[in-house]
């Protein structure tokens, strides 16, 4: 049994991997069948310990949420245009469903 299935409210789940950060997104389902997002980063401490942040989305927040984000990208691909050069990356980030 996987961890979908063991966890009925979620509908679907991702993972990122870049070095010590693991970034989580999880659709999950509220009791009335509404969907949010929940976004968790999980970072590894110097101790070995993991710390926790997350951020939960609700469907009224999406929009407002998206183009804030895409406000921010458009700056920063202006700004910095280097940081969005094609990079070969594989080797430190791993996407898993």
């Amino acid at each position: 049994m996987d961890f979908i299935e063991k966890n009925k409210r979620i509908v679907k789940s991702s993972s990122i991997k870049i070095g010590k950060r693991t970034y989580f997104f999880d659709v999950k389902s509220t009791s009335g069948g509404d969907y949010y997002l929940v976004i968790t980063e999980s970072v590894r401490t110097q101790e070995g310990t993991f710390e926790k942040h997350k951020i939960f989305m609700y469907k009224e927040d999406f929009y407002k949420f998206t183009q804030a984000y895409d406000e921010m990208m458009a700056f920063m691909k202006t700004e910095k245009p280097d940081y969005f050069e094609e990079r070969d990356f594989s080797s430190d980030i791993d996407i898993e469903e």
